[in-house]
């Protein structure tokens, strides 16, 4: 079916420039899941017209780090990270699956709804490790990838795995559990996940790799997870430099900074994402004033998570700063609430005060990290853009909302002001996920109800293991 969008604003893709352009009383086309105008006047026959002369109409917004289970960071806001929970050398060690297969769906389907009604239509996708054991279960990605292919996003999906797992004492110090072997054999588990669904449903489940974090990870384990990335052609992420303790352990154990580290080892190009990474380029001790241009050198990526880091009293120094490097910025939620545009404010705000300075920070830079850079990242040249060619990946954002005001730039009101209430329709591949401010596919009120629960759980299991350290 061919079908054209009038809007009142259209964030276009001007090719020859390679950046985001603006047009006003625009009309965008595609055929099925395929984009093939975008411009001021179509001419041609199509087989349906959607009125949107009171929206902008942007790409569907990448989320290159949305956690999809059942999130935790809430039960630390208000304590020092390596405060925030523990975990037992008995539970780290051991087997088992603590939370079946519905209670991780019931999770996944409030991140992926909290995703689609900020705009976003892609997310790379992370699990969280605290309250699992070693490994993340055996059938966990396929309850994913049903969830993602019921909600209508579109999603990157992985197996975790790591050959260090930590844990907390009976002294209260964080310690390591090593085990290279376990490992490895997670990083075949990801690669056989890759191998049976990459490309899955239509294209809209790809896989990627995923050592959770740096410092659980070891040389060997890194180096092979690069050749598998090779072999396979598909991205990598992992934790960097997310913590004063990971950085220290690095140091420690290795003699050189992150940065250094991964240069040495290899690993550090274009296919390689690294999340949170604030504590670089000179931001710790244990870092040098080199990272960043290392970083840009070798083609990196890096995602920046600023909402939740803000609750810890800590934000990236900066977005701008690691842009102006020539490092390849893009933007994650990690947890609740999975919400592009909060991230994209966030993302500058917190860019202003670590550089004291209204100049830092501005809106177009945010909005490039949320589309374009994310793409450039995962090798895909048709999503993050409204181009010919292109997927019809968009949202929908209504201006006559009283949360919009007056408009006098309009990406600039977009990001400083839009929030997940006033996206009215977003749309995967062509097909309408989200229409008038409600999900199409999912029931929201049912989602949140099922949620609580489980939530529950996860704070039991966390008070638990403050009492019973063994």
């Amino acid at each position: 079916m061919k079908t054209k969008i009038k809007g009142r604003y259209v964030l276009a893709y001007d090719d020859s420039q390679h950046r985001h352009c603006l047009l006003e009383d625009a009309e965008l086309v595609h055929e099925d899941a395929t984009i093939l105008y975008v411009g001021n006047s179509y001419n041609g026959d199509v087989d349906r017209v959607i009125d949107a002369t009171d929206c902008m109409i942007i790409p569907g917004l990448i989320n290159a780090h949305g956690l999809i289970d059942v999130s935790i960071k809430q039960f630390g806001f208000e304590k020092p990270r390596e405060k925030g929970y523990h975990r037992p050398r008995s539970w780290v060690g051991s087997t088992g699956d603590e939370f079946g297969p519905e209670e991780i769906r019931r999770g996944a389907d409030l991140a992926f709804l909290n995703m689609l009604r900020s705009g976003c239509t892609t997310v790379a996708g992370i699990t969280s490790m605290v309250f699992k054991r070693w490994d993340d279960p055996e059938w966990e990605p396929m309850v994913y990838m049903e969830s993602a292919v019921h909600s209508g996003i579109r999603a990157y999906l992985s197996h975790h795995y790591r050959a260090r797992a930590p844990y907390t004492g009976l002294d209260g110090e964080k310690a390591f559990l090593l085990d290279e072997d376990r490992g490895m054999r997670g990083l075949e588990r990801c690669e056989a996940f890759i191998r049976a669904y990459d490309g899955a449903f239509g294209g809209r489940i790809r896989g990627a790799l995923f050592p959770y974090t740096l410092d659980q990870s070891t040389p060997n384990l890194l180096r092979a997870t690069e050749v598998t990335s090779r072999e396979l052609g598909v991205p990598v992420r992992m934790h960097t430099a997310q913590s004063d303790s990971e950085v220290e352990f690095i140091k420690a154990e290795y003699g050189a900074s992150p940065v250094e580290y991964l240069d040495d080892l290899g690993v550090i190009n274009p296919r390689w994402l690294f999340t949170h990474a604030m504590y670089l380029g000179g931001n710790h001790p244990a870092t040098s004033s080199k990272d960043l241009e290392v970083l840009a050198a070798r083609g990196a990526n890096i995602a920046n998570c600023p909402w939740i880091y803000t609750f810890r009293g800590a934000f990236l120094k900066s977005l701008s700063e690691y842009s102006r490097a020539g490092i390849n910025m893009c933007i994650g939620t990690d947890t609740f609430p999975q919400d592009m545009l909060r991230e994209m404010r966030w993302a500058i705000a917190s860019d202003k005060i670590a550089n004291a300075s209204p100049e830092a920070g501005i809106a177009q830079q945010a909005l490039n990290a949320a589309t374009l850079n994310a793409a450039r990242w995962l090798g895909r040249e048709d999503l993050g853009r409204l181009a010919p060619g292109a997927r019809a990946d968009l949202a929908m954002i209504d201006f006559d909302r009283f949360s919009i005001g007056p408009v006098d730039d309009p990406v600039k009101n977009l990001v400083y002001f839009a929030t997940a209430a006033d996206v009215r329709r977003v749309i995967v591949d062509g097909e309408t996920v989200v229409d008038d401010h409600c999900a199409v596919r999912l029931d929201e009120s049912e989602v949140v109800r099922k949620s609580q629960p489980v939530s529950e759980k996860v704070g039991s299991l966390l008070q638990a293991w403050s009492m019973h350290r063994e």
